[in-house]
């Protein structure tokens, strides 16, 4: 009988991308400015009296955003940035800085109200790098240029935009250099006012092929916060002007564009309490100019990848490191003698080094940002080093602060709640040490503030009262989470903080990963043979974002590994679980012979929604491999999926496997090399398109002329049956 076959295409699309929503970082990161240096984006924001100072953040896809250094440890040593002598230098430190990368360098330049100086910082490395420092006059809100012919020019100013020339070498202001006023930077003529709440700074200025663009930023009257943007083809002017954005009152920052030639503007919203945050705006051009997409701040718009947790501003910390996490700031400079991350391995010491009438003068407060629209902070604290009159806790850190923490009296120890420098609650204690925790709603706009605490860390108990909050200019930053200690009668106390843990509500822990270097390595020292079965849980060793990806960087499932995959125990072994789109994992695999091998996973899915892909040395290996349901609500049930044939090379390879649909349990998957085709000759007469009656049952081959199984169509077409019966898509023959 004469053999017919039909050759039939099952095809899906591989979408790789998210839906982020604006702002793109929900927390305090105000002044922002940012550079794109090859593939990554590192931007740089106010400080204000923390330190260490200038935060410089990373990201390689605009949505995932790490602190990975800082610019100073110390802005100065003097009685403001010390909390000396009735001193401080709260809503002052530096101000909005400018990030720029020439020559091989980095370049942070940052203006102080509190030394009267601007300091240009330099390094090589921003992530573990030194850095050098010049001292130059003040200049509001700076913006640092590198022209093309090797001139370098600080823009700044309040009201009317001025510049300045430096030396080539950014060393120094240059001995009769150029400096003025920028002409044609007349706020009052692109808005129509001369009513402002602010007229107009903010300055940074960029050049995109051969021109020069300067953003400022003006309130007028009446309006909101406006992204003013000017042109000229000569640096110093004359420059014209208009309005880049007026929306919801998005405005300051800068543009860069993405190695795919894309063109966004990092902007900041003044919201409430929870701070001045980043919004990112894409952009165009247009007749030269530069343009907002729809004149709007999007409310969400496509990124290669999610923001991390809490948006990677913040981790929880269990002190088990020698060296505190860069999420965190001291309030003020600290004094280094009297904290401890070793007295007490595990635990962060706090000890007194002096007597403080309230928690506003007191040294050693350790500071994280918090975020919205809602988080959480809690602390296990033990209060039995404490001298009487000591108060040692957690506190929402801004003017108008509210605090929960064990203050000891007389011998005894209590729980106390105060609004400022108001006590609204006290408790008694049973022991010397308690859990304290703070609730923060921060929409954007408003907020409030809830405290509780507990003795067993179980069982929590509201305390005092709900705060609303406010953002003022006393401080001039969103609300901090702070943990603090300090005394009213006798310095030399001390408390020990066993953890710290923030999330978006009282159960969620937020632990970003270690930001050290993890050597790349196949898991166990070899990589894993081809032909052969591969265990999911044995991806390779190394970092975040290099050997695996996962969104919440915590093992969810608490076995097998310490990193950030989610893995379950099964009867035998481990499977990956708790998967969302976008994760990722990696294998170094050795290929023993260049051949087509046949490839099966096993896994388990609860619902409809999961899907995988396979990628060989970042280019697809298979098409999405759909995950049909395993069960109902469950993923304890696991069945083999065919991924059918696929052609590898000989050699070592780097294999990813990337969750493309949500809720995907993988145990295991297996190359095997696909047989001989022995089933079916195939000639150009065989080979035929036709179509199938309504019902009929046909069985399906590979493109080799191996059986895979058969299909009944039911009256739909061949590919919806296919995908049905759980084939993933690719090309097949039927007969």
């Amino acid at each position: 009988m004469k053999k017919i076959l039909c050759f039939v295409a099952v095809c899906a699309a591989s979408v790789l991308a998210a839906t982020v929503s604006n702002p793109i970082i929900w927390s305090d990161v105000p002044d922002v400015s940012t550079v794109r240096v090859g593939d990554s984006y590192y931007m740089v924001s106010t400080t204000m009296h923390l330190s260490p100072g200038v935060p410089v953040m990373k990201s390689s896809d605009l949505a995932s955003w790490r602190t990975v250094g800082y610019a100073y440890q110390t802005l100065a040593d003097n009685d403001n940035q010390n909390l000396n002598n009735g001193k401080n230098a709260y809503g002052k430190g530096s101000w909005a800085s400018s990030i720029r990368f020439h020559n091989g360098y980095f370049y942070v330049l940052t203006p102080s109200y509190t030394t009267g100086k601007t300091h240009l910082y330099k390094t090589a490395d921003v992530e573990s790098g030194t850095w050098s420092e010049v001292q130059l006059p003040f200049y509001h809100d700076p913006s640092l240029f590198f022209d093309d012919d090797g001139s370098v020019f600080v823009f700044y100013g309040s009201g009317e935009i001025s510049y300045v020339e430096l030396n080539a070498d950014a060393s120094g202001v240059k001995v009769g250099g150029r400096s003025g006023k920028l002409q044609g930077t007349n706020v009052n003529a692109v808005v129509g006012t001369d009513q402002f709440i602010v007229r107009q700074e903010g300055a940074q200025i960029f050049k995109v092929n051969g021109e020069y663009f300067l953003f400022t930023i003006s309130w007028p009257s009446g309006n909101c916060r406006t992204e003013i943007v000017y042109r000229s083809k000569n640096l110093l002017g004359e420059y014209s002007g208009r309005i880049f954005l007026q929306d919801n009152g998005v405005a300051q920052g800068g543009i860069f564009d993405t190695p795919e030639g894309n063109w966004y503007a990092m902007l900041f919203r003044d919201s409430g309490p929870v701070g001045r945050i980043p919004f990112l705006v894409p952009m165009k051009w247009q007749d030269g100019w530069p343009v907002a997409e729809n004149g709007k701040a999007p409310a969400t718009l496509t990124l290669p990848a999610e923001p991390l947790p809490g948006y990677g501003m913040v981790t929880s910390d269990d002190f088990e490191s020698e060296t505190l996490a860069l999420e965190w700031q001291w309030n003020h400079n600290p004094n280094s003698s009297h904290w401890s991350l070793t007295q007490n391995p595990g635990n962060l010491r706090l000890t007194t080094g002096r007597l403080d009438s309230s928690l506003y003068t007191a040294k050693n407060t350790l500071t994280m940002r918090s975020f919205g629209p809602k988080c959480s902070g809690r602390i296990a604290l033990n209060g039995e080093g404490m001298e009487n009159g000591d108060v040692a806790g957690l506190v929402a850190l801004q003017d108008s602060m509210g605090y929960v923490g064990i203050r000891k009296n007389a011998g005894t120890y209590s729980v106390v709640m105060y609004r400022g420098m108001r006590e609204v609650q006290s408790v008694p204690l049973s022991g010397n040490s308690a859990y304290l925790r703070i609730d923060l709603d921060l929409p954007l706009g408003s907020g409030t503030a809830t405290f509780y605490y507990s003795e067993n860390g179980e069982d929590w108990k509201p305390i005092g009262e709900k705060i609303n909050l406010a953002y003022t200019l006393g401080m001039f930053m969103g609300y901090r989470f702070g943990l603090f200690h300090y005394a009213t009668q006798k310095a030399g106390g001390h408390s020990d903080f066993d953890w710290f843990k923030i999330g978006k509500n009282e159960i969620d822990e937020i632990y970003l990963p270690s930001l050290r270097d993890i050597p790349r390595a196949p898991y166990g020292g070899l990589p894993a043979s081809i032909p052969g079965k591969i265990e999911a849980e044995n991806y390779d060793v190394g970092n975040a974002g290099e050997a695996y990806w996962d969104t919440d960087h915590r093992n969810e499932g608490g076995a097998y590994r310490q990193d950030g995959v989610d893995i379950v125990t099964l009867d035998s072994g481990f499977a990956v679980g708790y998967t969302l789109a976008g994760e990722w994992m990696e294998w170094t695999v050795n290929v023993l012979e260049s051949s087509v091998y046949d490839l099966q996973i096993v896994a388990a899915a609860g619902g409809e929604s999961g899907s995988v892909q396979f990628f060989l040395d970042g280019a697809p290996l298979t098409d999405t491999i759909p995950i049909l349901q395993t069960a109902e609500n469950s993923w304890d049930v696991y069945k083999k999926f065919s991924a059918g044939s696929v052609e590898l090379p000989a050699g070592e390879h780097i294999l990813r496997l990337w969750i493309t649909g949500a809720y995907v349990n993988v145990d295991w998957f297996q190359f095997a090399v696909a047989e001989e085709p022995d089933a079916i000759a195939l000639s150009p007469a065989s080979l035929q398109n036709r179509a199938f009656p309504k019902n009929a049952k046909v069985r399906v081959f590979s493109l080799t002329g191996k059986y895979l199984g058969e299909v009944h169509l039911n009256g739909v077409s061949a590919s919806e049956a296919l995908r049905s019966a759980g084939f993933a898509p690719g090309h097949y023959l039927l007969r």
